[in-house]
């Protein structure tokens, strides 16, 4: 959900009670895979887990036009069952993307338009932020330039317990109320959770479900995406990774309450993958949303990406890429599309780190295959 961008706070906690499962974590030796010395990807992950202990497990996918394949590594826990492309993942901020397309589909589908402001489909007793007589509109918040900050709460990066744990529409109408903006909503690029919780929120009561049900409905029930879940049943969480923090200390699960459409959904490399193929297919009855997403382009300062709807956007000699980075407080994620050639990564690891997953993608993006 952080994305990686804001330098971690000095504030630090360290809970007695793991005393022995770090002292298990640094001594224990993960029997995955034997290693392939010549695949200079599988040594990346082994540098990342077994080496930095980055987490105890991970996953790369990559789909090319001959289908998916995907290479995994280490274990699901400290001692866990082994990863697969089948094992469940806190993916963060990815799930920006599947928000952004909720806002692309009904837009599609006549049900809103991209500027609309936020506060036509609000209770009428919520007050949003304005500024000069500029409100912010839905494609401000799908496009972090509202002038919302990046979080509505104190965000310590030393914790091990999301921030947003029972966070309610009530807490977020409250903060709505105070704020007051900085800039004009639509003239600048500022990254912002709280933007994005927002617009999934006002989706959900446009469409007169929750954010869960409207996300099941127009992507994961259509894709086949059965292993992606904001909640979890028995059978769901028996596929469930454990996130670890930088010390490799295990994590509860991330929450993020009425904000769950900015960080907190779970899937699955398998399950990404879905998505990321009916992004680059021509002839997918989603293809007009997907297009409506990249329609609207605006700049990201000091960078050579620009940002779409949920998307950043950049060329990577004549292709042009896709992607986004998803972080919790124990999880580490990127995905990334290639809609020139049709192909995408997924790399996931339960664990977090400052090191971006830059080469991992790189290493697979140009493979035909991961098996």
């Amino acid at each position: 959900m952080q994305g990686g961008a804001e330098a971690p706070k000095t504030r630090h906690a360290f809970n007695a009670g793991v005393c022995v499962v770090t002292l298990f974590a640094l001594t224990f030796v993960l029997t995955s895979v034997a290693q392939d010395s010549s695949d200079p990807l599988r040594v990346a992950l082994s540098k990342r887990i077994d080496e930095a202990k980055h987490g105890t497990g991970a996953v790369v996918g990559v789909l090319t036009p001959q289908g998916p394949s995907f290479l995994s590594y280490g274990r699901a826990s400290i001692g866990g069952a082994e990863i697969t492309a089948e094992t469940i993942f806190e993916i963060g901020s990815i799930g920006k993307i599947f928000t952004a397309f909720l806002l692309a589909d009904m837009v599609e589908r006549g049900e809103v338009a991209l500027n609309d402001p936020v506060r036509k489909y609000l209770p009428s007793s919520v007050t949003i932020p304005a500024r000069r007589g500029k409100e912010i509109l839905l494609v401000d918040l799908a496009t972090h330039t509202s002038g919302l900050p990046r979080d509505s709460v104190e965000v310590d990066l030393s914790q091990n317990n999301s921030p947003y744990v029972g966070y309610t529409a009530d807490d977020l109408y409250a903060f709505l109320k105070t704020y007051r903006l900085e800039r004009d909503p639509g003239s600048k690029y500022e990254y912002s959770n709280i933007g994005v919780g927002l617009l999934g929120h006002t989706l959900a009561l446009r469409a007169g479900m929750n954010y869960e049900d409207l996300l099941r409905r127009r992507i994961l029930e259509p894709l086949g995406m059965t292993s992606t879940t904001i909640t979890f049943n028995a059978s769901l969480s028996a596929r469930r990774a454990t996130g670890h923090n930088a010390r490799l200390f295990p994590v509860p699960p991330w929450t993020g309450g009425v904000l769950a459409p900015t960080g907190g959904v779970n899937s699955t490399a398998e399950d990404v993958l879905k998505f990321a193929a009916a992004v680059v297919d021509s002839r997918s009855p989603m293809k007009a949303a997907f297009a409506r997403m990249t329609s609207v382009r605006r700049p990201i300062p000091d960078s050579r990406t620009q940002q779409t709807l949920g998307w950043s956007t950049f060329k990577r000699g004549s292709s042009e890429l896709l992607a986004h980075d998803g972080g919790t407080f124990g999880f580490q994620s990127r995905l990334v599309v290639d809609t020139t050639r049709k192909r995408a990564v997924i790399v996931l690891i339960n664990g977090r780190s400052e090191e971006a997953l830059t080469e991992i993608v790189s290493l697979a993006l140009d493979r035909d295959t991961l098996r």
